[in-house]
């Protein structure tokens, strides 16, 4: 099995990085730009679950309202129907297990009650406990709205965190750890290549250097060492 050398260690060490931030970048692209939806988001999903939450309590506000008019009944048949149709849309933007409970309850307990509400008299203390208890229920539904709202913004926040660690993981931390671990390398690797100039300069003053076989060894190894930076020492600044 091949050695492992110094110079596939700052390879591997200078190519790490940049594979890391090239994987993590497009997964990096994504959360921004899920993070800039979001405040379409609440407006679209949470906001509109509360707005529907309130058009469902206005309708039964109108409809107890609206069967002391002349034209009673078709105000209540009316606001029914707008009844029915914020309490459908609202079924649409549910993000937590309690708003589809709250909706739920709502929805079973309304359809009754307001079937009997249509016919009954603006006196009867029965009918109006339970439309009580609808107005009730439909406050439990906003609390759950608002709490959904709550738990997104929460939610946002714990996924901000989690980018802001992996932004500082793969954009500060592996890059700084990298550098670090080259720097490490080569000043092991500087300090060899000086050891390795310094015992050629001897190995150049003995006799025997100037064989053939030997000068052309030696040769190769000072233009090696002057390629990566270790030329000759000048022998004038030496005396100096």
């Amino acid at each position: 099995m091949a050695n492992i050398t110094v110079v596939s260690k700052i390879r591997f060490l200078a190519g790490f990085a940049p594979v890391i931030l090239l994987i993590v970048s497009p997964l990096l692209a994504l959360a921004f730009i899920e993070f800039g939806n979001v405040p379409s988001d609440i407006k679209e999903e949470q906001l509109a679950a509360i707005k529907y939450a309130q058009g469902v309590d206005a309708a039964l506000y109108k409809m107890e309202w609206g069967r002391t008019q002349p034209d009673g009944i078709q105000i209540v048949v009316d606001q029914q129907r707008r009844f029915a149709d914020y309490l459908d849309s609202a079924a649409h933007h549910i993000y937590t297990a309690e708003q589809r409970d709250k909706l739920g309850e709502l929805a079973q307990a309304a359809k009754p009650t307001l079937d009997a509400f249509r016919h009954a008299d603006p006196h009867d203390e029965v009918m109006n406990a339970k439309m009580r208890d609808l107005h009730t229920m439909v406050t439990e539904l906003e609390n759950a709205d608002e709490a959904a709202l709550d738990q997104y913004s929460d939610a946002a926040k714990s996924r901000a965190r989690q980018l802001v660690g992996v932004v500082i993981v793969t954009g500060v931390l592996i890059p700084m750890i990298c550098f670090a671990l080259i720097w490490w390398l080569s000043q092991s690797m500087r300090a060899d290549l000086r050891v390795i100039r310094s015992e050629l300069t001897n190995v150049e003053e003995n006799p025997t250097a100037r064989e053939a076989s030997i000068a052309r060894v030696v040769e190769a190894i000072d233009q090696a060492l002057t390629r990566q930076g270790y030329p000759k020492p000048n022998p004038m600044l030496a005396d100096e």
